[in-house]
Order: structure tokens, then C-alpha cells, then sequence
């Protein structure tokens, strides 16, 4: 079994202490082993759940969260956590009043009416730019045949004008993700982001080059051989990490994994 420090971060807890009921929030560390970050971060919360003593009265239309802060492998158990220069307790919860952190943004006229549409909508900017990505290169890669295919000049252009679209538009898909990452899963360090994050740097470095090579050799698909088939090759290389990248998305989306981080697999009540 591998061995994993675990951070969790509770907020919105409304607590009764003897004759005072007030909303807090607490940081909990532990170290647990298990055989991968998805089954530290289950057991941890199963562990608190268990370990909490406190009554926890929130209504359902408010409801307590817990989330990953922080989880990593770790070759050896301590007996005090380090977290952010802080030194935690690996037994207990250490409780603080809650806080608002986010400070009001003081804009006014047509910006503040902007500000506050946004704020009210779930954009999904991450969805958009992803898609978007993700349909660009399948497209350039049915160019190639047709050029393969009929001969025509314009079908090869047409490849490479997607391809460099393509290409230019991953590190906006990449940092929407890692907003997105960090906003809905509150930076949950779990492997299926791990993976996603792996196979998105992948398709960005095959897309760069195949994009590359095209724009250093315009010939490369002229009079077929060697060169041209390891040409195709590598743009049907890009093909497979981006099926995978979907796969991923739809688990992640369509399998309630939000709900799952800001509870821990089943939630801490």
C-alpha cells in the first residue's frame, strides 16, 4: 500500500458549541495509505465524518463542504503536517471562524451590469474552448486524406491553416481547464485530473510539431514515401489522446465528480 498526506479544508459549518451556534470553518491533515490519491482522499473523508464530534446543524438549503486542499504521496508518516508553511495537527480538526473571501468588486455602469451577468452565469468556458480544439484536429486530419485522395492543392492548405488554429488554441483550452480545475474542483489533486492535464501537454506537443513540419517542409505530403507516411502517422497519433481527453471530460462532467470533491465521495455528513 502507498502512503498519502492528505489536507482537507471544511467551510460553512454551522456548529453548536454549549449556548453558541455559529458558522465556521476547519483544517484537518492525515496520513493514510491506500492504493491510489482517489482512495487516500475517500478514506480521509470517511475518517473525519467519523471523527467530527461536533453537532452540525446546517439546513439542506445550506449545506456544509468539504474539499481536497492538498493530497500527495509521501514515503513515511510524521507526526505534524506541513501545509502552506503551516504546521498542522494530524489528529483532530483545527477550527476558525469562517471568513468571506472573496471581497466585493466595486464597478459601476454598463462594466458593473457585465460583471454581475457573469457572476450569475456558468459560462462553461472550458467546454467552449475544449470543443472547440478537440473538432479542430479529427478536421484536419480528414483534409489530409482528401489531399491523399484527390491531389488538390487547396485541400492540403486547408490542413494547415486548421492546424495552426488548432494548435494556437490548446494553451486556451489548457488554461481554461486549469481555471475551471481550480474554481468548480477547488484544485482537488486527484489522478483523473492528473491524467487529463498528462494527455492535454501530449497533444500539444504533436500538434506543434506536426504543425511545425508542415510550415518548415510544404512538400512533405508531395509524391507520398517515407516522409510523407511518417507525416501521417504523427497527425493520426493526435487522434487517439484526443478520444481520450473526451472520455475523461464525459467522466468527470456526467459522472458527478464536482459534487464528489466538494463532499469527498459521499461527503463528510
Amino acid at each position: 500500500m502507498r502512503k498519502f498526506a492528505v489536507c482537507i479544508r471544511g467551510k460553512n459549518f454551522l456548529v453548536k458549541r454549549e449556548d453558541t451556534t455559529r458558522k465556521e470553518s476547519f483544517w484537518a491533515a492525515r496520513y493514510v495509505e491506500a492504493p491510489d490519491m482517489s482512495s487516500a482522499t475517500e478514506k480521509t473523508m470517511a475518517l473525519l465524518k467519523s471523527e467530527i464530534d461536533l453537532p452540525v446543524i446546517n439546513k439542506d438549503s445550506d449545506p456544509p463542504e468539504a474539499s481536497v486542499h492538498e493530497v500527495s504521496e509521501v514515503y513515511f508518516f510524521e507526526d505534524t503536517m506541513l501545509v502552506e508553511g503551516r504546521t498542522m495537527p494530524v489528529e483532530g480538526f483545527v477550527w476558525d471562524e469562517i471568513e468571506e473571501e472573496d471581497e466585493p468588486v466595486n464597478v459601476s455602469g454598463a462594466l458593473g451590469g457585465i460583471v454581475s451577468e457573469v457572476k450569475l452565469k456558468d459560462l462553461h468556458i472550458h467546454s467552449i474552448f475544449i470543443h472547440f480544439t478537440n473538432a479542430l484536429y479529427p478536421v484536419a486530419f480528414f483534409f489530409i486524406v482528401l489531399f491523399l485522395i484527390t491531389g488538390e492543392e487547396s485541400f492540403d492548405k486547408t490542413y494547415f491553416y486548421i492546424m495552426v488554429l488548432a494548435t494556437l488554441s490548446v494553451p486556451f483550452s489548457y488554461a481554461s481547464g486549469v481555471v475551471e480545475w481550480r474554481r468548480r474542483y477547488q484544485g482537488a489533486m486527484i489522478d483523473i485530473f492528473f491524467k487529463k492535464f498528462r494527455v492535454g501537454v501530449v497533444v500539444f506537443i504533436l500538434g506543434s510539431a506536426a504543425t511545425l513540419w508542415r510550415y518548415l517542409s510544404p512538400e512533405v505530403l508531395d509524391g507520398g514515401g517515407l516522409k510523407a507516411a511518417l507525416f501521417v502517422l504523427l497527425n493520426l497519433l493526435i487522434l487517439p489522446p484526443i478520444v481520450y481527453l473526451g472520455h475523461v471530460g464525459g467522466k468527470i462532467v456526467y459522472e458527478g465528480l464536482e459534487e464528489k470533491v466538494r463532499s469527498g465521495s459521499g461527503g463528510l455528513l
